[in-house]
């Protein structure tokens, strides 16, 4: 699960280290009391068979399955011990991120749904989707997901040419990703989607270009392009990037340029900020009705859903509260195995910051934003003036509205509604574009 310092960059509002870090366990489970359902449920599997350079996410390379199973064994203890207000509680929407989820075998696989349908009835329709590696995930894994009911994945695939790939120390078979959605596509799932990143080392506007044609080729019905975020500092495997070998602001920005323009040409809708999907889509039907959403997870057409985080470093979003779990997987075994308090941190909104995270969520998912509520925070207004001026947004009295170049910038945007970020927005965080 991607987190962010900066404001709005994946998630939605409020920003990370504000939370409270003497967030109670208590509080979390009064939180999990409360919720009757349908809810949606995020599952964290931390492991991965090799370091990706790039890689910002919260993950342990190991090469012991049986670290899987000592997971699992304490995934059961969580489940179980969960204080929700019934034994079974309907859940809408089931994801399994990492790491690479498909790191774990397939009876692991098999065992970890088994525990997840002990507490949660998951509904007839709901989406059960799986992020998977496919340098990782084998063509007998494919078809047990099936079996398991997951009727989406998303691949993370991030590049196609053999020398970024090189230099972000990615290994991937293409032939294996034309392989997997091919298979998944016969099988008739929805909604699969293909990650890819922007602003890696040695990636010109023609190997970007050769990349969009393979994608465009497989056809997924989704695609998530996401920038690059090169933080050393916080993330220091990424120390083994050739920093020279990165596009500058300009570069990147024209890659994703690229992008949009190739996309729209082969039939994809813009979704939010960093999403296309084909015009059938749920997410295009979502956007086009003004019900898009968007939560931890990402774009959803599920809103209102309380989210069950479960694992290492994830994230519950219950109602007007937010706890995320011991980020260090060695703290977060001992505090199941012990019975310490698991919850690293968290953060119970105000009424203010409802207001602002609504605010938020509008301008990430709909690009504009009714004036009755922008005036609510003048000072975020007078921060905008400047974007203003150059074009970026509009405001005719009735309503602030996102243009097309401004999209491209719309964490910028949205970080002026931000009333966690302070002096913060001057300090070192990842590149917004």
């Amino acid at each position: 699960m991607r987190l962010t310092r900066a404001g709005p960059r994946y998630t939605s509002y409020p920003t990370v280290p504000q939370w409270r870090t003497d967030f109670s366990d208590e509080e979390v489970d009064a939180g999990l009391c409360e919720v009757e359902g349908p809810v949606s449920v995020y599952v964290h599997v931390p492991f991965c068979k090799e370091q990706c350079w790039f890689c910002g996410c919260n993950q342990v390379v190991s090469r012991r399955q049986s670290a899987g199973d000592r997971y699992l064994d304490a995934l059961q203890v969580q489940i179980e011990g969960l204080k929700l207000s019934s034994r079974r509680v309907p859940a809408q929407r089931v994801h399994l991120g990492g790491g690479t989820p498909t790191w774990l075998d397939s009876f692991q696989l098999g065992r970890l749904f088994g525990l997840l349908r002990q507490r949660f009835d998951i509904l007839p329709g709901a989406e059960i989707s799986v992020e998977a590696d496919p340098d990782v995930t084998s063509d007998e894994q494919v078809g047990e997901l099936l079996d398991l009911g997951v009727n989406r994945l998303s691949l993370g695939v991030q590049s196609f040419d053999p020398v970024v790939l090189r230099a972000i120390n990615r290994p991937q078979d293409g032939q294996r990703v034309h392989g997997i959605m091919a298979r998944c596509q016969q099988a008739g799932l929805r909604g699969l989607n293909i990650d890819l990143i922007y602003g890696l080392p040695h990636q010109t506007r023609t190997r970007f270009g050769r990349t969009l044609d393979e994608v465009i080729a497989i056809r997924p019905d989704r695609l998530a392009i996401y920038s690059y975020a090169h933080v050393p500092w916080m993330r220091p495997h990424q120390r083994r990037i050739d920093a020279d070998a990165l596009p500058d602001p300009h570069g990147r920005m024209t890659l994703y340029l690229d992008a949009l323009e190739r996309l729209s040409g082969a039939g994809y809708i813009p979704i939010g900020m960093d999403h296309f999907a084909l015009p059938g889509d749920e997410l295009v039907v979502a956007q086009r009705s003004g019900q898009l959403h968007r939560n931890f997870m990402g774009y959803t057409t599920v809103a209102g859903s309380d989210l069950i985080g479960l694992g290492v470093s994830a994230i519950s979003e219950l109602g007007d509260l937010y706890a995320q779990q011991q980020t260090h997987l060695g703290a977060w075994y001992r505090a199941i195995e012990t019975d310490a308090p698991i919850t690293q941190r968290g953060i119970r909104l105000t009424e203010e910051d409802r207001q602002r995270r609504e605010i938020i969520r509008r301008l990430m998912c709909d690009f504009a934003l009714p004036m009755s509520l922008a005036e609510r925070f003048p000072d975020a207004l007078e921060a905008l003036t400047a974007l203003e001026a150059d074009g970026l947004v509009t405001n005719d009295g009735d309503a602030l509205t996102v243009m097309p170049i401004g999209r491209l910038l719309i964490r910028n945007i949205a970080m002026a509604f931000d009333g966690h970020l302070g002096d913060d927005k001057a300090a070192r965080f990842s590149a917004t574009v």
